[in-house]
């Protein structure tokens, strides 16, 4: 745990189905913002920065290539995720995952065609690995979910996906990854 503190994590791009990738970016800024955040605070490269960096160092290509083969086979392949680890000077990356993100309406109490109530029910469910760059082992991974239904006035209303996605990180990361390791620092 003193690693995740002291070092820096690299936060890979969000892995999702294709129907729901344009939310990746939202989902991603929030894991961020987590570990930066948390108590005790992970020292996490932004997925950004560590894009530009990629950049940089020409390993683009490496890591389109290692994403995409994540895609179709739940793994990432151990030289580019060494070369990557190399390059930006990390010993471990977060993988996170999309799985689900959906919102609908339900009404209740119909009152000769008025909507009396409205409610927005949205489900998020997310998945996140910790893998070493070093030797290419899955060293930690997590699933959560969260259903929030709520009261709205007006069809546009919605949750926020950013709120939501804060909210089910903390929670993975809280409790599952630092659980009772709050007080680890760095020497």
């Amino acid at each position: 745990m003193n690693a995740l503190a002291c070092r820096p994590v690299l936060t890979f791009s969000v892995v999702a189905p294709a129907s729901i990738q344009g939310v990746g970016p939202t989902v991603s800024y929030a894991l961020v913002s987590v570990l930066l955040g948390g108590s005790p605070p992970v020292y996490a490269v932004p997925t950004t920065e560590m894009l530009n960096r990629l950049g940089d160092h020409g390993l683009g290509g490496d890591y389109g290539d290692m994403l995409s083969g994540f895609a179709r086979n739940g793994i990432l392949t151990r030289e580019p995720l060494r070369r990557i680890g190399a390059a930006l000077g990390s010993r471990y990356a977060l993988l996170p995952g999309l799985a689900e993100f959906g919102q609908t309406l339900e009404d209740k109490f119909d009152f000769e065609g008025f909507k009396v109530v409205r409610t927005r029910i949205s489900v998020l469910r997310l998945w996140l690995q910790l893998w070493d760059t070093q030797t290419g082992h899955v060293l930690w991974q997590s699933t959560g979910e969260i259903t929030l239904a709520s009261l709205i006035a007006r069809a546009q209303e919605s949750v926020s996906l950013d709120e939501l996605a804060r909210l089910l990180w903390s929670r993975m990361i809280e409790d599952e990854l630092i659980g009772a390791n709050k007080t680890w620092r760095c020497p």
